[in-house]
């Protein structure tokens, strides 16, 4: 725990990306969301977890400036925080939308497959939260970066999944991908990094 507070605003910083998910649950407690909590949740969930994505893929370019190069030892908590609106965007359709009917998810995964995107994105959002330790880098060595770099293969999965299910308000799914799409071009050398690297591996 020590490294993962090894600067003493750290806590602060955690506890300011932690603020939407305290407004949702507080909001939750008081009743706002009612009649349907589950599927205002899944929206407000998937929103935060999409501008997640968006600040995680505009670290490596507002790093490249000196002034700001400072904001990079946040790189971690923009990650993880991706990773964790993620995740309750998945429990609250689990718990919630579909009141863990296994039998209603099973139709769900029949009737919608756009859900494989999104797990597929969700899966590997949680490998790279497991990996994003120290420890793991130092593990992983020359191995963490094009395994990291999946995270480019996770946005094009959340995308899949935004506009397979599009039904009539696009409008959050243009600004979202009016960020996103720019953010991806301009790292096409690095994909072409991690295609070379696991093709050599195979």
């Amino acid at each position: 725990m020590v490294s993962f507070w090894d600067r003493r605003e750290k806590p602060l910083v955690c506890f300011v990306f932690c603020l939407p998910f305290i407004w949702m649950f507080v909001s939750l407690l008081q009743g706002q969301y009612f009649p349907d909590p589950g599927k205002i949740l899944m929206e407000l969930t998937g929103i935060w977890a999409c501008v997640s994505m968006v600040l995680v893929l505009f670290m490596s370019p507002l790093t490249k400036y000196a002034k700001i190069k400072v904001i990079s030892r946040y790189r971690r908590f923009i990650g993880l925080g991706a990773f964790l609106y993620t995740l309750l965007h998945l429990l609250t359709y689990l718990v919630l939308f579909s009141g863990l009917s296994w039998t209603w998810i099973a139709s769900d995964f029949i009737e919608k497959p756009y859900i494989y995107a999104g797990v597929g994105a969700f899966l590997i959002l949680l490998v790279l939260a497991i990996t994003s330790h120290k420890k793991m880098i130092k593990k992983l060595g020359k191995r963490w970066k094009p395994l990291h770099r999946l995270v480019y293969l996770a946005v094009l999965l959340i995308l899949l999944h935004l506009w397979w299910q599009i039904k009539s308000d696009t409008s959050i799914l243009v600004w979202f991908s009016a960020f996103i799409i720019p953010l991806l071009l301009i790292r096409i050398p690095q994909t072409q990094t991690v295609r070379k690297y696991f093709s050599k591996k195979n």
